[in-house]
């Protein structure tokens, strides 16, 4: 018995590490498609034992498996705040752990086959419904693991990450289920049948996915771009330095790499972080300064992140989010807003509306309300924060040229980004603060996971932090150009804008939705056939 525990507990490890692996070594998703092979054999082994709690004990070893994963691979939040990342790293465990006890469940009572589908469904339903929660945490959807194997995944146009998720768990389950047999010497004909299978999955995805990266042309619009990264220490310098000294530093930068032939200049999210009030932006005194810049480029535009307010005064039309003034009747909202600035009166804002659980934004507020005042400081930006319902793209008076600036966090997001695109967006650029974890992997994955965006929409990507990674990104995911960790500079580069929609943009996560309808069905099945036997007895 000790040495039947010992076995399913190393199994478990392997798993997690495998797992780990994937997210931590660029270049290596690959890996994800034997990961879950040991947690398979552990299924076996427990169906084999006739316990009668197996289940449970199934979701304690992959308990093990997936703290483990969740651990390594993000042990980085605990540089922004040591109880988030607890509860992140141990929360998104026990969901995946819930997830693998249902579905060993369905192997005890409707055996292997229905088991491997619940499994499969099971998992990206859940992946995506954590996705879409007030708790979101989408950072280890399976799909992201290929964020740094671009040419392999140049199918995400027509699937998305989730297709990725679907790929990785097929082929675990046919992997082991080739071992399995192979190991019983069950029917040589039909162990050659799954590897013929297993091989058609996986060369035919690749095959088409090489041949479309090399092949892929994107079509000729150049647009002009300055990127800035200010370096800007978030801890020291963000929030205490004035923001005309700051802006001084942006200006200075772009000035070094503009010219006239420049559309656009683009710094990082909460640049600005003066909370100026939207009812009066355009008399700012930093915009002011932006379009006094700006008169050195008049056929330029500044796109550039800032905290913004938004006053109801006597509360009228006042949002879900508002907080009142005290001793007034008027009502504010706070935003994380990015900015379109020109040498025009107008100022075009976008509002951030994937916000951080915890620290933008209280998590069914009903319920933990009566923490909202300890709400953790990221950002400079604290206490739940207004959205905006629909996505928003800037214009250019240039035909075929709109920009969506999907803000920090929202660029995790696969088909929140392609409403963006939805509503004629031609260019990506993503504004991030990424200083708050120091030089971990976490601002490294973050501006992975940028690749699949460009590949799911098919648009160019201008990237600006403050602190972490600024590049530029083509259509096919390459990053072209880019300014590494703790520097402080810009650059420069022309990317093309296209104005055609992918599969994926038009249909999103498809795939995601479709394991929710089987999983409700297979559940709803499951229940009946307990029911009934329940009855029996």
């Amino acid at each position: 018995m000790k040495k039947s525990f010992f076995v399913k507990l190393i199994l478990s490890i392997i798993s997690g590490l495998l797992l780990s692996v994937s997210w931590i070594l660029p270049g290596t998703g690959w890996i994800a498609f034997i990961a879950f092979v040991p947690i398979l054999i552990i299924t076996d082994k427990l169906m084999n034992s006739g316990k009668k709690n197996s289940a449970t004990e199934f979701a304690g070893f992959s308990f093990i498996t997936f703290i483990i994963w969740n651990s390594v691979t993000t042990w980085w939040i605990f540089y922004s705040t040591t109880a988030g990342a607890i509860v992140a790293i141990m929360m998104t465990s026990v969901f995946m752990s819930v997830v693998m006890f249902f579905s060993f469940r369905c192997f005890e009572m409707s055996g292997r086959r229905l088991g491997y589908l619940v499994f499969v469904t099971n998992w990206i339903a859940f992946e995506y419904l954590f996705m879409h929660s007030q708790v979101s945490w989408p950072w280890l959807i399976l799909g992201n693991a290929f964020a740094n194997n671009i040419s392999l995944i140049q199918w995400y146009e027509f699937t998305g990450q989730f297709g990725g998720s679907l790929w990785i768990l097929i082929v675990n389950v046919l992997i082991y289920e080739t071992y399995r047999r192979g190991i019983t010497n069950t029917d040589k004909h039909l162990i050659i049948r799954y590897s013929v299978f297993l091989a058609i999955i996986l060369i035919v995805p690749v095959t088409y996915s090489v041949l479309r990266y090399v092949t892929y042309e994107e079509t000729e619009y150049p647009v002009n771009i300055v990127v800035i990264q200010p370096n800007i220490d978030p801890y020291e310098e963000k929030f205490t330095v004035p923001v005309k000294q700051q802006l001084n530093i942006f200006t200075g930068i772009a000035s070094d790499y503009a010219d006239n032939e420049t559309d656009y200049f683009v710094c990082p999210e909460t640049a600005l972080p003066n909370g100026m009030w939207e009812n009066e932006i355009s008399g700012n005194y930093a915009i002011t300064m932006i379009r006094d810049f700006l008169s050195g480029f008049p056929e330029a535009k500044f796109i550039i992140g800032a905290t913004t307010r938004l006053k109801y005064p006597g509360g009228k039309d006042k949002s879900d989010t508002a907080d009142k003034f005290e001793n007034t009747d008027d009502y504010y909202d706070l935003f994380n807003s990015s900015l379109q600035v020109d040498t025009s009166v107008n100022v075009l804002i976008y509002h951030k509306s994937r916000l951080v659980p915890g620290v933008e934004v209280m998590p069914y507020p009903h319920m933990f309300g009566f923490l909202k005042n300890i709400m953790l400081d990221l950002g400079g930006m604290t206490g739940s924060h207004g959205v905006q319902k629909e996505r928003e793209v800037f214009g250019n008076k240039k035909p075929d040229i709109n920009i969506g600036v999907p803000i920090c966090y929202e660029s995790v997001y696969g088909e929140f980004i392609t409403e963006f695109v939805s509503k004629g967006a031609t260019l990506l650029f993503i504004i991030t603060n990424d200083g708050w974890w120091g030089d971990t992997p976490g601002y490294k994955q973050h501006m992975s996971y940028a690749r699949l965006r460009a590949v799911e929409t098919r648009r160019s990507i201008a990237r600006s932090a403050n602190t972490g990674i600024s590049c530029f990104i083509n259509q096919r995911g390459d990053i072209i150009q880019y300014l590494g960790w703790w520097q402080r500079g810009a650059i420069k580069s022309s990317l093309n804008a296209n104005n055609e929609i992918t599969f994926y943009v038009l249909y999103g996560d498809y795939i995601a939705r479709m394991s929710i309808v089987v999983s409700f069905i297979v559940l709803l099945l499951q229940s009946v056939l307990w029911i009934k036997r329940r009855i029996i007895r």
